[in-house]
């Protein structure tokens, strides 16, 4: 049986293989293993990415993920609903490997270093941003 609380429903997966290969910075995905991928870009190095179904997606679990897949450049967390810490966002950092939700990772492919990708919520006169510099 599956746990879907760390895997992504079938329906997750056809949906993120269709949105992936439909992103025009792709240009090939290669499925190496269930929920892992290397994915092809145009005019940038390929990337590794592994995708998870992990409701919030924390520091023990990005290092489980990262043995297991040590070449890995991107960890997802793929449902709307999902999210990170932000220790597991600082580890993956560290280790030049982004840590992302869907939404955000579809902006990180744009650009060669993924992980280096700013989150929407940290950009700069984001009040999102400005709560967090504060505190």
């Amino acid at each position: 049986m599956i746990d879907y609380s760390r895997y992504p429903r079938p329906e997750s997966i056809v949906f993120f293989e269709k949105a992936i290969r439909g992103h025009k910075k792709v240009n090939n995905v290669k499925k190496i293993e269930n929920y892992y991928y290397q994915i092809c870009r145009c005019d940038m190095s390929s990337i590794n990415v592994v995708v998870t179904n992990f409701y919030t997606l924390g520091y023990g679990e990005l290092l489980d993920i990262l043995e297991e897949y040590p070449y890995v450049n991107c960890v997802i967390t793929i449902s709307n609903w999902n999210g990170y810490t932000n220790q597991a966002y600082d580890e993956g950092k560290k280790r030049n490997v982004g840590v992302f939700k869907f939404e955000e990772f579809m902006g990180a492919i744009n650009i060669e270093r993924p992980c280096a990708y700013i989150r929407p919520s940290d950009k700069e006169g984001n009040s999102v941003a400005r709560r967090r510099i504060r505190s």
